[in-house]
């Protein structure tokens, strides 16, 4: 075996963490905004220099060898401590620079982090934001792959690899077409709500999601309760089929602003029941923020409530 060179590439080193704790090159290319090609010279690379294979292939498969066990779980070290240091430097210099990587489910990302983002790169002109947005499940299940490391959520799952925190707090309303029989009502009965077809999210949605454990926790059953006329896959799509009269759904009040100041789409709360849910942060435990999330995490802990989305109550 080639005796290892004492020159170790953080930037390849890393690059080879993610590969490792992704399970694949094409993620980690993905991870990094590279091509896949580039990621696997730079593992290659890595190998070269070390002198020693750390990845075992096996067909379409690959494993790590016993030599990139031990490398990956050094580097794991070795990547905290650089971004301690990065931290540590930019509180002293006060700067704030590079890619942040966000995702949001479809309230928070649609409606509320856009204008956060703004604010904060207004702050921190050096920073590059790529906001992912998808269903709650997607953003989870996000995190826990490393594609990003900051999300928020209308709803927490019991993964204990994952960190919450309570961020905003938002009200779920019933929505109806301007024309609908409901219209003119300030509440509407539970027991009422499957007289007309329920345009609903997917299952994967926070909003769905929450209003179904809301439900439940009045003894009733979601399923028996609603009529389900659709399943639709955005809030977007939802709002659409709204304003062709096709039923009535569950949505947030921000979501609906303003088409209900245009007056095309009205709001109404059921009767006896106060449907205000969390919007949470998601990290995971075991990976620290990059000083960049970090910061954002901060900006947003001292943005003033006049500058959030109006229509929501926060804590």
């Amino acid at each position: 075996m080639a005796k290892a060179s004492r020159d170790l590439d953080l930037r390849k080193l890393e690059i080879f963490y993610w590969v490792a704790e992704l399970h694949s090159f094409s993620l980690a290319a993905e991870h990094f905004s590279l091509r896949q090609p580039t990621v696997t010279a730079h593992v290659r690379t890595l190998e070269q220099q070390l002198g020693f294979k750390l990845f075992a292939r096996f067909g379409g498969k690959f494993d790590l060898t016993p030599s990139g066990w031990i490398l990956y779980e050094q580097a794991g070290a070795v990547l905290k401590l650089k971004n301690q240091t990065l931290a540590a430097l930019e509180r002293i210099q006060g700067k704030v620079e590079g890619e942040l990587r966000v995702g949001g489910s479809n309230v928070p990302g649609e409606y509320i982090l856009p204008g956060m983002l703004g604010g904060f790169v207004a702050r921190f002109p050096d920073v590059r934001p790529a906001l992912r947005i998808g269903d709650s499940a997607a953003i989870v299940a996000a995190i826990l792959e490393g594609a990003l490391e900051l999300g928020f959520t209308g709803f927490r799952t019991h993964d204990a690899r994952l960190s919450y925190r309570k961020t905003w707090q938002d009200e779920m309303v019933v929505a109806v077409p301007a024309n609908h029989p409901w219209a003119a009502l300030k509440h509407v009965p539970l027991q009422d709500l499957g007289k007309y077809p329920f345009i609903s999210r997917e299952a994967g949605s926070g909003t769905l999601r929450s209003f179904q454990q809301f439900v439940v926790k009045r003894g009733h059953d979601p399923q028996r309760l609603l009529k389900v006329g659709m399943e639709l896959g955005s809030t977007a799509a939802v709002k659409e089929a709204l304003m062709e009269g096709l039923g009535f759904s569950i949505l947030s009040r921000a979501a609906i602003r303003r088409e209900v100041q245009h007056g095309l789409i009205e709001e109404l709360r059921i009767e006896g029941l106060d449907l205000i849910r969390p919007f949470y942060r998601v990290t995971h435990r075991d990976r620290p923020l990059a000083p960049v999330p970090r910061a954002f995490v901060q900006f947003l802990s001292r943005a003033p409530q006049s500058h959030l989305w109006q229509g929501a109550r926060y804590s």
